[in-house]
């Protein structure tokens, strides 16, 4: 997931609890110097070009960007969102993202954002509310450290393509279940080459449901549900994505949703820690692809409520979801679908 990067930040009511809050500067930095960089008041640190190659191939230039330190009080979650300007000079790919989060933390997401004003103090955000207006997600931070690297296609780096001082939104979701308040802080480093670099260019799906109805002190199942593959296309990792009532998300690839594979191509019991499935050698989906002859990913997502109140979808922490997101390549735009109805935002 590239240059957008959005995360959720939990403070709810920031003036009441004596929030304080500073945007990561978006700086460029030497291939292979590793996270670091400054954490400032907002603005954006000068980008600088630097020599090898960083073990990803090309001319690599890491640019790092992030929110925090919020402090967050126990006990308290919210979305937030903060909206900053990379300091790329040209369009790039990137090649590598990395992320750290700090306790507190259930995701951080970064998207492209369709701004043209920074804005560098974190405000309350309604969660994906971008993704069908223009800000398409390029990474989605769910552990404590994430990498994601990109593959090669034969000899030819695979790559997603950022704008010159590209603006993401940073959306992040901070839940403090500990007894004492913390700091909580999201880091995203952006291993990228120049334009002019031989890359296949990537994108990223996300797919899932909406209809989620779990009866109060009962489970839930979504049963498997089903999505066509993108046609002549490879995905190279997927994720899944629950809130804290979800037990188990598992995503296999097949030709349909009534003979899966014995294995799943993610299995996940952690809400909170699920784990970004790397997939070598990719998974193929041909050309031609009908529902006369398909083939995609299904997948299906079960919870326990242990509250009182019948639990639907939504963004809130006491809401639930079930998405999977996964990388492809060769590019066909940034795709999301509900229920098998999608939309194709490039």
């Amino acid at each position: 997931m590239v240059s957008r990067s959005s995360g959720y930040l939990l403070c709810a009511g920031i003036l009441a609890l004596g929030c304080s809050s500073t945007a990561t500067q978006a700086t460029g930095s030497p291939s292979g110097s590793g996270p670091g960089g400054a954490t400032g008041a907002g603005g954006s640190g000068a980008g600088s070009t630097s020599g090898g190659d960083g073990g990803i191939g090309g001319n690599v230039t890491t640019f790092e960007t992030g929110v925090g330190p919020i402090s967050v009080d126990s006990g308290e979650q919210s979305t937030q969102c903060i909206y900053i300007r990379l300091t790329n000079p040209d369009p790039v790919f990137v090649r590598r993202f990395k992320a750290t989060l700090s306790d507190a933390s259930h995701h951080m997401i970064v998207y492209r954002s369709n701004k043209t004003d920074e804005q560098l103090t974190p405000q309350p955000c309604q969660s994906f509310s971008g993704l069908l207006s223009g800000e398409h997600a390029i990474f989605i931070a769910q552990q404590k450290e994430a990498t994601l690297l990109f593959p090669t296609d034969g000899d030819v780096p695979v790559g997603l393509k950022i704008e010159a001082n590209q603006m993401v939104r940073i959306e992040m979701h901070y839940v403090n279940a500990s007894a004492a308040p913390v700091d909580a802080i999201g880091k995203a480093y952006l291993d990228t080459v120049p334009l002019d670099t031989n890359v296949i260019e990537s994108d990223l799906a996300f797919w899932g449901t909406d209809q989620i109805d779990i009866p109060p002190n009962s489970t839930g199942d979504t049963g498997v549900q089903f999505q066509l593959g993108l046609s002549a296309t490879k995905t190279f990792a997927v994720t899944t994505h629950q809130h804290h009532l979800g037990t188990r998300m598992r995503v296999w690839q097949t030709e349909s949703p009534d003979s899966l594979p014995e294995t799943p191509v993610a299995d996940s019991t952690s809400w909170s820690d699920p784990p970004l499935v790397k997939l070598d050698p990719p998974l193929e989906f041909p050309a031609g692809q009908s529902s006369m002859s398909p083939s995609g990913f299904a997948y299906r997502c079960e919870w326990k409520n242990t509250t009182s109140k019948t639990v639907g979808f939504g963004e809130k922490v006491e809401d639930e979801m079930c998405f999977l997101w996964h990388y492809y390549f060769p590019s066909q735009g940034f795709q999301i679908c509900f229920d098998g109805f999608c939309k194709n935002s490039p």
